[in-house]
């Protein structure tokens, strides 16, 4: 059955009616977010203290990330102060924004009632939900791939304004560049599908495409400068995802089994499994399907199935195959509401699917939202169910390594941290007075940021706090560096039963300088006696 005969509904809708209902749920689920993280109810992720640093040293490349999500930080925590809050805002505004788009592109290629459910579907995902209230790469990435695939169709409609929407695709796509590496996955997929459409084949033969595919590759440009003169360090980073583990071939199942597993509960189970069927059935049946339902399987059901062959090598992050989910989600809803015609499925569509997948998102959705609220009257904080363990007590902790440092200090406090990224980023934002923080590893090649930055330049002879691991001594070659390394406190902020943030503090005199620690480091006096 030709799905383009489906265009249209049996019943007419009311489009202006489920456009007004978009609005005023978008609006709704905008404020909510924003009220929701005014409420602070917990303390920041290791990576976005980590990208927060990133914000304060402004830059056109970073260790293992584009500049993006430094920048917008950088602009928030500059309007409005180094809060939480401010951190936070563009995940809340992004992660709406981004259903804008889903619900624009299903109404554009279906209608607004398709669009409506779209919408709804996506935004009742644990994901969506989670990566709208934390401040990682993941909600400026989907909003720039959001918009980026509805430009991109536009630009495929061949329409009188059709260069407004080339410059539109361009620009979306070379900020989601600037945003994750993995935005050129749009670039792939997006041409894969005009080389199998019969309709758009003739485009490869056109400028359009590859003046677009230039144009947002362009944007890379300060970031290719940047790794240029930081021997390709993200390079590096990027290729250490994909290499295999060395595993039996039984171990490799049960590892994406548990992939699979992970990703009923990020996107809901009802939406997901609507998701791996409509997406299945329909590469099955790829063929006989229509342009927009062909262009819709290219940009989620293709690329997922080649994440879920990659799952058979290695382990991999549940938010990787984030941005294929909108598309699918799409081809779900206007499969149940009749536009889509998929004769191999063994079950029928109907609405009432998306309204169980809703009901079932939304239960799932609203636990995500009570459970740091939940959590601490129910006693269940550092108990197995508590997933937010790592989002509690570094306020604490900071406020409490802070009291080492005169507030009304004449010059930026600096410390050095040897115990590692986590606490080194969470450190430099909740000690009250967001000290220079430099990480002191054992490391020969770059792990971090930190790595990348190296440490104080110009604090030779000056006095630095050191903070390593409860009970641990700061290193050999850290101490030689100073005059004498003198301990101060030990400090241990309690999150759970039998979990703790600990950390001991040490007071260095007199420093030598960076570069006579890492030459210590290289050349121990030890050895050479």
């Amino acid at each position: 059955m030709n799905n383009e005969a489906l265009s249209n509904p049996v019943q007419p809708i009311d489009s202006e009616l489920w456009t007004r209902r978009t609005l005023w749920f978008l609006l709704g689920l905008g404020l909510f977010r924003v009220l929701y993280l005014a409420c602070d109810p917990f303390d920041l992720v290791h990576d976005e203290a980590y990208y927060w640093d990133w914000s304060r040293q402004l830059d056109y490349g970073y260790y293992s990330k584009p500049p993006m999500i430094a920048w917008i930080i950088g602009l928030s925590t500059r309007l409005l102060g180094n809060s939480e809050f401010a951190v936070r805002l563009p995940a809340a505004l992004l992660g709406t924004g981004s259903l804008a788009f889903v619900f624009l592109l299903a109404r554009r290629m279906y209608d607004a009632k398709v669009g409506f459910w779209a919408m709804l579907l996506t935004a009742m995902t644990p994901g969506n939900g989670a990566m709208s209230l934390l401040m990682t790469i993941d909600s400026p990435f989907l909003f720039f791939w959001s918009a980026a695939t509805y430009a991109f169709w536009r630009l495929l409609e061949r329409g009188e304004n059709r260069w407004r929407w080339v410059i539109m695709t361009t620009l979306f796509i070379g900020l989601g560049l600037l945003t994750k590496q993995t935005m050129v996955g749009l670039l792939a997929f997006g041409g894969l599908f005009v080389l199998l459409s019969r309709e758009d084949r003739v485009e490869a033969l056109r400028p359009t495409l590859y003046v677009c595919a230039i144009g947002a590759l362009l944007f890379l440009a300060p970031v290719v400068y940047w790794n240029y003169q930081h021997d390709w360090v993200t390079l590096q980073h990027t290729s250490e995802h994909f290499q295999a583990e060395p595993v039996s071939i039984w171990q490799r199942i049960a590892i994406s089994l548990e992939f699979v597993g992970g990703l009923f509960g990020v996107i809901s189970p009802v939406t997901f499994f609507l998701f791996g069927a409509v997406g299945a059935f329909g590469l099955m049946s790829f063929r006989r399907m229509g342009r927009r339902e062909r262009f819709l399987l290219c940009l989620s059901a293709l690329p997922m199935l080649m994440v879920l062959g990659l799952s058979l090598k290695q382990r991999l992050e549940l938010n990787w195959p984030a941005p294929f989910f909108s598309a699918g989600i799409i081809l779900v809803a206007a499969w149940a509401l009749g536009h889509v015609s998929l004769p191999r499925l063994f079950f029928s569509p109907g609405q009432w699917r998306l309204q169980h997948a809703a009901g079932v998102g939304a239960l799932f959705l609203a636990t995500t939202y009570a459970l740091p609220f939940v959590l601490t009257p129910l006693g269940l904080n550092g108990s197995p169910v508590d997933v937010i363990v790592r989002l509690r007590g570094w306020e604490e902790l900071g406020e409490k390594v802070g009291q080492g440092i005169p507030a009304n200090a004449d010059v930026q406090p600096e410390m050095i941290v040897t115990a590692g990224r986590a606490v080194a980023s969470e450190l430099a934002f909740y000690m009250p007075q967001h000290p220079n923080v430099y990480l002191w590893g054992e490391n020969l090649q770059p792990l971090s940021q930190y790595d990348i930055w190296g440490g104080p330049q110009q604090a030779e002879g000056r006095d630095l706090l050191l903070v390593t691991h409860a009970g641990q001594e700061v290193p050999a070659a850290l101490q030689l560096a100073f005059e004498s390394v003198t301990p101060l406190d030990e400090v241990e902020v309690l999150v759970g039963p039998g979990r703790s943030h600990a950390v001991t503090i040490y007071q260095g005199k007199s420093f030598r300088g960076w570069s006579v620690a890492k030459r210590l480091q290289a050349d121990p006096p030890i050895m050479r006696r």
